[in-house]
C-alpha cells in the first residue's frame, strides 16, 4: 500500500501551479486583445505571432520531460528546476505586458514573438517537472486524483487572480485614467511576479525528500536530442495515452478559442463593459469551477474517471453551443446564470489530468521504465500545439467575420458572427472531445489490474534485492 500523503504535502505540491495559472489566465484572456487593440498589431498578425511562439515552445516540452527524467541532482529529478524556472517566468511575464514604443507592425510582431517564446519556455521549465512530480508522489489511484485536484485548486485560484487583478486595478482607476487597460495589465504583471516565485518555493519545500533521489532513478543516459525525439514517438504506442491526448487536444482548442474570444464577445456582441464582464461573468465562472472540484472527485469514485469526464465535457459542449447565441444584448442575468452552470461542468477537466498518470502505469508495465517527465512533456506539447491552433484560428476568424479593432462598434452581421464563433463553434469542439474520451479503452477495472501487476513486480524486485 502507498503511505498516505499529508494534507500539507498535497497543498504544498499544488502551490507551484498558482503562478503558472495566473500567468496563463492573464495571457489567454488579455494578451490577444492587448496587442491587437492597445499595441496596434492587426488580429491576423497577433494570432500568427502567438501561434508560432507556442509551436516552437511545444517542441521544448517533451525535451524538458526527457531531461528531467534523466537528471541526477542531489535534490531529486524534478524539484531543482522549479525555482529557476519561476524566476524566469516572473521576469518574462513583466516584459511581455510592458512593450517598448514600436513604430511598425514588423517590430510589434517580432517583440511579441520573442517575448512569448521566452515566457512559454519558462512555463515549460516549471510545468513539466511539476506535473511529473505529482505522478510520482503516490501510486494510489485516489491519492493521485486528490493531488491533481489540489493542483487544480491552486491553478483555479491563480487563474482567478490573473483574471480579477487587472480588472480590479482598472476599476480603481475608474476607467478614465486608463481607457485601454494598458496600465492595469502593466501593474498586474508587476504585482504577480513575487507570488509566482513564492508558489514554486512552497512546492520545493513541501515535497523535500519525496522527489525520487538520484541513486534510485533509472540508469543515466546521455541526452542526445535524437533519442529524446525517438522517446516522444514511443508514447504513441500507448493506446490509452493516445486516445486521452487526442480528446484533450480537441478540448484545448475549444478552450483557447473560447478564452481569446471572450472579451470580444461580451464587449462587441452583448455590449457589456470589461468591468461587468470580469466581475459578473468570468469571476463567477471560475468560482463555480472551483466549487465543483469536490463533486467531480466524488463522481470519479462513483462512476469512474472516464464516465464522469465524458458527462462534464459533453454537457459543456451542448450547453455552450445552445446558450451563447441566445443571450439578450445588454443584459447580465442570462450570461451570469450560464457562467455558474458552465463553470461547474468545466470542472471535469481535473479528471483528464488524473487520467494521464493512470495511462503512464501501462507504459511502466510494458517497458519497466519511469518516464513520467516524458509523458507530461508530450502532454504539455500537445496542449501548446492545440493552443497555437486555437489562437491562430481566433485571429483568422476575427479577420474573416470582418471585425475592426479601430471601430468601437461592429456591424450587426459581425456581432452575430461573433456569437456563432463563441457558441456553436466552441461547443462542437467540446462535444467532439467528449466523444473521443468515451472511446478511451482504460476502464477503472483495467487500470486496477495494471496496478496489481506493477505491485507484484515491485514486490519481486524487493525480494530479489533483499536476497
Amino acid at each position: 500500500m502507498t503511505p498516505p500523503l499529508s494534507h500539507r504535502t498535497k497543498l504544498g505540491y499544488g502551490a507551484a501551479d498558482w503562478g503558472l495559472a495566473a500567468v496563463e489566465s492573464m495571457v489567454q484572456i488579455y494578451l490577444f486583445k492587448f496587442y491587437n487593440v492597445v499595441v496596434g498589431l492587426p488580429a491576423l498578425y497577433t494570432g500568427l505571432a502567438l501561434a508560432l511562439a507556442i509551436v516552437w515552445d511545444a517542441i521544448t516540452d517533451p525535451l524538458m520531460g526527457g531531461i528531467s527524467d534523466r537528471s541526477r541532482w542531489s535534490g531529486g529529478r524534478r524539484r531543482p528546476y522549479l525555482l529557476p524556472g519561476a524566476a524566469l517566468l516572473a521576469v518574462s511575464f513583466i516584459w511581455i505586458f510592458n512593450p517598448p514604443p514600436l513604430d511598425s507592425n514588423a517590430a510589434r510582431f517580432a517583440f511579441l514573438l520573442i517575448s512569448f517564446i521566452l515566457l512559454n519556455t519558462a512555463m515549460t521549465v516549471v510545468g513539466v517537472p511539476h506535473s511529473a512530480l505529482g505522478s510520482e508522489l503516490s501510486f494510489d489511484r485516489d491519492q493521485r486524483t486528490q493531488l491533481f485536484a489540489y493542483k487544480r485548486l491552486f491553478g483555479t485560484v491563480g487563474a482567478l487572480v490573473g483574471l480579477w487583478l487587472p480588472g480590479l486595478i482598472l476599476i480603481q482607476m475608474d476607467g478614465h485614467a486608463d481607457p485601454t487597460g494598458a496600465q492595469a495589465r502593466d501593474l498586474a504583471s508587476w504585482w504577480l511576479a513575487a507570488p509566482i516565485v513564492l508558489g514554486a518555493w512552497i512546492t520545493v519545500r513541501a515535497t523535500r525528500g519525496l522527489d525520487r533521489p538520484a541513486d534510485h532513478a533509472q540508469p543515466k543516459k546521455s541526452l542526445h536530442l535524437w533519442r529524446l525525439f525517438a522517446d516522444q514517438r514511443s508514447t504513441w504506442a500507448n493506446p490509452f495515452f493516445r486516445v486521452l491526448l487526442l480528446a484533450f487536444l480537441v478540448a484545448t482548442i475549444g478552450r483557447t478559442f473560447n478564452a481569446s474570444t471572450a472579451l470580444y464577445y461580451y464587449e462587441y456582441r452583448l455590449q457589456l463593459t470589461e468591468q461587468e464582464t470580469i466581475g459578473w461573468i468570468l469571476l463567477p465562472f471560475f468560482l463555480s469551477f472551483l466549487a465543483s472540484l469536490p463533486g467531480w472527485i466524488w463522481a470519479a469514485r462513483r462512476w469512474g474517471k472516464k464516465t464522469a469526464g465524458v458527462i462534464g465535457v459533453c454537457g459543456l459542449g451542448v450547453s455552450t453551443a445552445v446558450a451563447y447565441p441566445l443571450f439578450p444584448i445588454g443584459e447580465l442575468a442570462a450570461p451570469l446564470l450560464y457562467a455558474l452552470v458552465g463553470g461547474g461542468l468545466a470542472g471535469a477537466v481535473v479528471l483528464l489530468d488524473a487520467l494521464v498518470a493512470d495511462t503512464i502505469d501501462y507504459d511502466k508495465l510494458k517497458t519497466g521504465l519511469d518516464r513520467e517527465g516524458l509523458y507530461f512533456g508530450v502532454w504539455r506539447m500537445g496542449t501548446k500545439l492545440a493552443r497555437a491552433l486555437g489562437l491562430g484560428l481566433n485571429g483568422v476568424s476575427l479577420w474573416l467575420i470582418g471585425f475592426s479593432a479601430a471601430s468601437a462598434t461592429q456591424t450587426p452581421e459581425t456581432s452575430w458572427r461573433l456569437a456563432l464563433l463563441f457558441g456553436p463553434m466552441v461547443g462542437i469542439l467540446f462535444f467532439g472531445a467528449g466523444l473521443i474520451l468515451w472511446r478511451l479503452p482504460l476502464t477503472d477495472e483495467r487500470h486496477q489490474r495494471i496496478q496489481r501487476l506493477l505491485r507484484r513486480r515491485r514486490q519481486r524486485l524487493h525480494i530479489s534485492q533483499g536476497d
